[in-house]
């Protein structure tokens, strides 16, 4: 007889418990969302220089710097930009294209990006017989005889200008020139760049060109990072799956030095972690999952790091490990981990006073523990683990002699 779909799921031991995810692709970095939390502003000023509602007339390209730091929503904000710019098109009856250039990528010759254009609008290559300036005319006659307009979204303009010999800022600003007189085509070149100095490198007729057009997207602070990673958890993941102080935990570790509010970086541990949760047959993302998933970010941290630390610092690492590890915040109270210490050093023998303040230090200095006024926390993990470890390295009811180091340097290796 036949088992019910159910029973055989279970029999074959298939979770029948929802998974942590409802579509993990909505925490990728090709997806752009719907809203984009806290660039509300940028995206304003955008299409107001671009000028969206004017896509019925004769349109002339502007040029616009977009600047900011690694994951300040840069890329996403000009992507969804060229989204708006190609529905406003169709709503006015014209085809608009936008074209997405990544110069890291893309190659670092005029030819080859030129032919990536043509590429992107025409899907046939260019041929390698033209000259680079003869394959930006075909780009720009491909959209004359399709009666497209488009968007140009140039990214990582300032690696391509660091590392070529010949840039195409030049000719991608005077685009209007090749055209004799007449429209190119082209709304607007946006020039996307980590690196708010960037256009010093470029020589005077360049800077001339690139004009002083420039929307300038500054790091993510916590509560903003907090938004984001609320939002797109909505999108990403199912209800009641995210522990609020988990997502607080990788906001806190996005806007610490030396991401400083890098959107990217929360979103790849919020998926981390709920990969490493679903794995665990965990129904929630825990604090634990989250410096589970930071450790994978970092040099490992290994048994010959911990065995470097005097026995004083495993004892007081220990303690932190195991307040912290009951705790539902990512941060305790410094007297929280002293009456943790007091009862580990009961249950491992050791009937001596610690130098405390002086561990926390040293412990701090090697980025084992993260301090925070009062608060201590830790980002290394599974903290299971950890105090599994150290319980191995210390040893049982021996008297503590000074923190100094007994097995070399400490450093992380």
């Amino acid at each position: 007889m036949a088992l019910p779909p159910k029973i055989e799921l279970a029999v074959l031991g298939v979770s029948l418990m929802p998974g942590i995810f409802k579509d993990k692709g909505k925490l990728l970095p090709a997806y752009v969302p719907e809203r984009l939390v806290h660039r509300e502003q940028q995206m304003r000023v955008l299409a107001d220089l671009l000028e969206v509602g004017g896509l019925g007339r004769l349109v002339y390209p502007k040029c616009i710097q977009v600047v900011g730091p690694t994951g300040s929503g840069k890329t996403s904000a000009c992507l969804k930009l060229g989204r708006v710019l190609e529905q406003e098109a169709l709503r006015v009856g014209v085809g608009l294209k936008p074209i997405y250039l990544n110069l890291r990528l893309e190659g670092a010759s005029r030819f080859t990006i030129f032919k990536s254009m043509v590429e992107k609008v025409a899907f046939e290559a260019a041929s390698r017989s033209l000259s680079p300036d003869e394959v930006l005319k075909q780009f720009l006659e491909t959209l004359k005889s399709r009666k497209l307009l488009a968007i140009l979204i140039v990214d990582e303009v300032d690696f391509h200008v660091r590392r070529s010999r010949e840039t195409v800022v030049y000719d991608l600003t005077r685009l209007h020139e090749l055209s004799s007189g007449e429209s190119p085509n082209i709304v607007g070149v946006v020039f996307i760049a980590k690196d708010g100095d960037w256009s010093r490198l470029l020589d005077p007729a360049e800077r001339s060109s690139l004009g002083a057009l420039k929307v300038s997207f500054p790091p993510y602070s916590k509560d903003q990072v907090m938004d984001i990673l609320e939002y797109r958890a909505s999108e990403a993941l199912n209800p009641g799956t995210a522990a609020r102080e988990a997502l607080s935990f990788i906001a806190d570790l996005a806007t610490e030095p030396p991401r400083a509010g890098d959107v990217r970086f929360a979103l790849d541990m919020l998926l981390y972690s709920g990969v490493l949760a679903e794995e665990e047959g965990c129904s929630r993302i825990t604090l634990d999952h989250v410096r589970a998933a930071y450790s994978m970010t970092l040099k490992s941290i290994s048994t010959g790091d911990l065995e470097a630390l005097s026995t004083q610092e495993k004892v007081v690492l220990l303690s932190t490990a195991k307040a912290l590890s009951t705790a539902s915040t990512p941060y305790i109270d410094v007297d929280a981990v002293r009456r943790q210490l007091r009862v580990t050093l009961e249950e491992l023998g050791l009937n001596v006073k610690v130098a405390f303040d002086d561990a926390i230090k040293r412990l701090e200095a090697e980025s084992l523990i993260e301090v925070k006024g009062r608060g201590i926390g830790m980002s290394i993990g599974p903290l299971g683990k950890l105090i599994s470890v150290l319980e191995s390295l210390i040893p049982r009811g021996v008297e503590l002699g000074g923190a100094s180091r007994r097995g070399g340097s400490g450093q992380r290796r």
